[in-house]
């Protein structure tokens, strides 16, 4: 279960490592999981924006059907150093589509253009450098403890 707070999902992750049919669930998640990092703008309301998160961004990806689940994240505090990034999503691919099957969808590109005007550190969604305004990586589970 993701509750929205880093805390909270190590707390409930913690818990459901302890029953092997959880555990097994969490394994086929992280083979289709996406991470995007990024931040806003420096001049962006960060309680409209997490409005906005909650309101259209959350709904859109979780209303699509290559999307099994999707949750947004702000860094609440730095435990180390300071991230270069202060927000982070995790999406779970729907079905073996891999990334694909996300970022080859004009809908989900043309949503994507739509943030970064609005929120993106450069707000031109045609600049041929997108890494400033995300990141996003694929991961998949490297070292698991078998339960």
């Amino acid at each position: 279960m993701i509750t929205g707070r880093i805390g909270g999902y190590a707390r409930s992750f913690t818990k459901c490592a302890d029953h092997p049919a959880i555990w097994n669930a969490y394994l086929v998640i992280a083979r289709r999981l996406l991470l995007l990092t990024y931040s806003p703008r420096a001049d962006v309301d960060l309680e409209e924006y997490q409005d906005w998160l909650g309101q259209v961004d959350n709904p859109f990806f979780n209303g699509l059907p290559t999307v099994k689940r999707y949750a947004n994240f702000r860094i609440a505090a730095p435990v180390q150093d300071d991230e270069d990034f202060t927000q982070f999503d995790l999406l779970e691919i729907e079905g073996d589509g891999g990334p694909d099957s996300i970022f080859g969808d004009e809908m989900i590109a043309e949503f994507a253009r739509d943030r970064v005007r609005m929120w993106g550190i450069n707000p031109d969604p045609h600049a041929p450098d997108q890494i400033v305004n995300y990141r996003v990586s694929r991961c998949e589970p490297v070292a698991v403890p078998e339960r």
